[in-house]
């Protein structure tokens, strides 16, 4: 599906979507182009296909060849799991304070 579409230049997400409606008859989802994109390369990944298909949050999506485009979606994967890693590490470390036993000497109660 990806290779149906001319990404020789930025183009959005919802632009995409349209296109393929009206000039292939295919009817997807925003959810079902991103996992079209990510098999598309895993493909690039394992040498079947010949170039990337980067993604900005500001550009939308483009076929590259060029490294430096491509870190642009790079760097967005690396944020996304960057902030994952907190959030995960912020549930272990509130699940572990929960069991503290917080004293207070000088009414002599323990919370």
């Amino acid at each position: 599906m990806v290779g149906l579409i001319d990404l020789s230049n930025w183009k959005k997400q919802d632009n995409i979507i349209v296109e393929l409606h009206r000039e292939q008859g295919i009817n997807i989802t925003a959810r079902q182009w991103r996992n079209e994109v990510e098999k598309w390369n895993k493909m690039f990944v394992e040498g079947k296909v010949d170039y990337y298909i980067t993604h900005s949050n500001s550009l939308g999506f483009k076929a590259t060849t060029d490294y430096e485009e491509a870190k642009i979606a790079r760097d967005d994967y690396l944020k996304r799991a960057f902030n994952m890693f907190k959030k995960a590490r912020d549930c272990d470390r509130a699940f572990k304070q929960k069991g503290n036993i917080e004293f207070d000497f000088e009414k002599g109660t323990i919370k």
